[in-house]
């Protein structure tokens, strides 16, 4: 099992809030206004600071059932650490400035209990864990987390 990490790098703040609009407007959505607003508090949009995303995808070798609890918990610390690596030592071959924030969205099914809602809810509650981990805050209406370098370049959550 391979485990990769990506990082979607924003050029700007703008462009980031107009995704969201986007996202808003395809939901038909009557709040986007206040949607947009609590992001861009969220994201300091005043400051002239980047924004990006971050993820990572699982490619399996064997199914994950076949994975036993020693290899999933050994699976799930190595991961740990290897994206704290890259997230804290350079945003994947960005180096990270203070005040940079990073969104992270949680979702997505438990693997072995098929794609269904009961899944999708145990899969994204285990995926939060593993971003509150790294260095995630809370989880907002719109489904992403945050967090942002401090001075010392340190992920804090927001």
């Amino acid at each position: 099992m391979a485990i990769y990490i990506f990082i979607i790098l924003y050029p700007n703040k703008k462009s980031y809030l107009y995704r969201e609009f986007l996202y808003q407007k395809s939901q038909q959505s009557n709040k986007v206004k206040k949607e947009l607003k609590d992001l861009a508090k969220r994201i300091y949009f005043s400051e002239k600071t980047r924004v990006a995303d971050v993820g990572w995808e699982a490619v399996y070798t064997k199914q994950p059932d076949q994975f036993s609890f020693e290899d999933r918990k050994k699976i799930i610390f190595d991961f740990l650490q290897k994206a704290n690596q890259a997230i804290n030592a350079g945003l994947c071959n960005h180096s990270p400035h203070p005040g940079d924030i990073l969104a992270a969205k949680p979702y997505g099914p438990k693997i072995n209990e098929g794609y269904n809602e009961s899944s999708l809810v145990i899969g994204t509650r285990q995926r939060y864990a593993v971003a509150r981990k790294i260095g995630f805050g809370s989880l907002c209406s719109n489904g992403f987390c945050y967090a942002r370098y401090d001075d010392n370049l340190i992920l804090r959550a927001i």
